[in-house]
């Protein structure tokens, strides 16, 4: 419930009171228009619709981002896990800079955007990490290992971008302007319209337009930064965290299949045997 409230703030009580006392003074001094008020409808709808949908697409192109950067720390970690070169503490330490890497980049998202420069500093560290051991990878790896790791720093510094520059904020603040000025358009034609109907129906519908635009601005404003979890609809940054698996163990220098265990491995035939489904004991 707190959540849905969060979408009330002082600019809708700024814009209820605003309603409210303008219908006050137009039913006390019976001040009317005839103004056609479409145009200027359209003028604060439409920029407001426009912000709406760019924070959505923004939103949706974050989670395309962090799906493929956590995909690619995936592919890098077994990769490093499956190198029979690779002793057993440069696997470790190396497991454990992907996951601390995962680790600074959502902390970083979802608190201090200004810490970007380490989380690339921790990015730079496991590029020197795969370039100062050449000799254990060989050199099909090695391309695979720098072009798993280039689209996950690809990933990451567009995710960077996206956090940083969001929808153009001069266009929310006219609409925030235009929200504002409203109420002193639209009023005075609604009570020249419904001037026979009780006060109290008209103080509830010149409230009306003006708290829906402001809640329309401000379900745009929480949207705005789809990674504080602070809205509704923030993205569950934690489901793209990456976490080492908690069932696979390190691979052994002498094992003939890679030790990546998630559950037991079938027996399977000697290679280089042809192996029929009967071969294969589950």
């Amino acid at each position: 419930m707190q959540k849905y409230v969060s979408i009330l703030d002082q600019k809708t009580l700024c814009v209820l009171f605003i309603s409210v006392a303008f219908a006050y003074v137009c039913l006390q001094y019976g001040y009317r228009s005839s103004v056609n008020i479409t145009l200027f409808s359209l003028a604060v709808i439409f920029p407001l619709v426009f912000t709406i949908r760019e924070a959505f697409k923004r939103r949706d192109n974050a989670i395309q981002l962090l799906s493929a950067f956590k995909a690619s720390l995936t592919a890098a970690y077994f990769c490093f896990q499956s190198n029979r070169k690779l002793d057993i503490e440069g696997k470790k330490y190396i497991s454990g800079q992907l996951e601390q890497l995962s680790s600074m980049l959502f902390a970083t998202l979802y608190s201090d955007k200004s810490k970007f420069n380490s989380v690339r500093e921790k990015m730079d560290e496991i590029f020197f990490f795969v370039s100062e051991r050449q000799e254990y990878f060989s050199s099909s790896t090695a391309m695979k290992l720098f072009r798993i790791l280039k689209d996950a720093k690809e990933s990451m510094e567009n995710i960077f971008g996206l956090s940083t520059h969001g929808t153009p904020v001069s266009l929310r603040a006219y609409c925030l302007v235009f929200i504002y000025a409203f109420p002193l358009i639209f009023i005075p034609a609604l009570v020249n319209q419904i001037s026979s109907y009780a006060n109290w129906v008209i103080y509830l519908v010149s409230a009306t337009p003006g708290f829906i635009l402001v809640t329309l601005y401000n379900i745009q404003e929480r949207m705005e930064d789809p990674f504080d979890q602070s809205g509704l609809d923030d993205i569950k940054i934690e489901e793209f965290d990456f976490r080492l698996p908690t069932n696979s163990t390190t691979i052994r220098h002498d094992a003939t299949v890679t030790d990546l265990e998630f559950g037991q491995l079938p027996n399977l035939p000697p290679v280089g045997q042809f192996a029929t489904r009967d071969s294969v004991q589950m």
